[in-house]
């Protein structure tokens, strides 16, 4: 019996030794919070209390090339043209003409082109050597309508289509390349309106470069226009 006893004894003190080298061997959870450093790395971020981090829009995880440009008007023509289109009542609400980068170009191509068909009889007093410098420039952008406007202004100078659209950078992303129009035996005010709002808001494509001397062909008859129509 005192044998049996003994056996007994053993096996509890050894049952004993492996459950404390067990807890030894398994950190308590309390501890491992307590000491960063002993984390376990396989817990996800929401069980240890932190929010799994994601990019904010705008901090530049956006390959700048697709950023949008920051536009810079014209800053005398485009608050003329304003001012004029505010008064006419073309643009209601308040006077942007002071500040021309604030303002929808969408609403102003629209104002301009109201703007330009009440006002047709000035088309004819305006300078056709600057016309023709416009219509050499091509489409300032490739949104149907003003594609078009500045297709008209190029028949009206007989200007062939694939003389533009072979060199336009805009081409690759152009529905409309090498598309005739029919010839009109006027210059239409709408349309070359539409074509000067954007120009001047300086709302194209950033492949578009406006030249010195075309720019100044542009707030000529801009100027002209206003001047004419008041």
């Amino acid at each position: 019996m005192a044998l049996h006893a003994a056996r007994r004894l053993s096996s509890s003190l050894s049952s004993s030794s492996s459950s404390a080298t067990a807890t030894s061997a398994a950190p308590k959870l309390s501890s491992i919070f307590r000491n960063p450093k002993r984390r376990p790395t396989n817990l996800s971020p929401r069980f240890l209390g932190q929010e799994p981090r994601s990019p904010r829009p705008g901090s530049g995880d956006e390959p700048p090339s697709r950023r949008p440009r920051p536009r810079q008007p014209w800053e005398e023509e485009a608050g003329a043209l304003l001012r004029r289109l505010h008064e006419g009542r073309y643009l209601p609400g308040p006077d942007f003409s002071s500040a021309p980068h604030a303002v929808s170009p969408d609403v102003v191509k629209a104002a301009a082109e109201r703007f330009g068909h009440d006002n047709q009889v000035v088309a004819k007093w305006l300078s056709g050597s600057d016309l023709k410098k416009l219509a050499l420039f091509g489409c300032p952008t490739v949104e149907r309508r003003t594609v078009f406007a500045s297709k008209r202004l190029r028949a009206f100078f007989n200007i062939q289509e694939d003389k533009i659209c072979s060199s336009c950078k805009l081409r690759s992303s152009c529905k409309f390349a090498n598309q005739e129009v029919l010839r009109h035996n006027k210059v239409i005010l709408s349309d070359t309106m539409r074509i000067i709002s954007l120009l001047v808001l300086d709302a194209c494509p950033k492949e578009l470069q406006v030249t010195a001397e075309l720019k100044a062909s542009i707030c000529k008859v801009l100027k002209d226009t206003i001047n004419l129509s008041s």
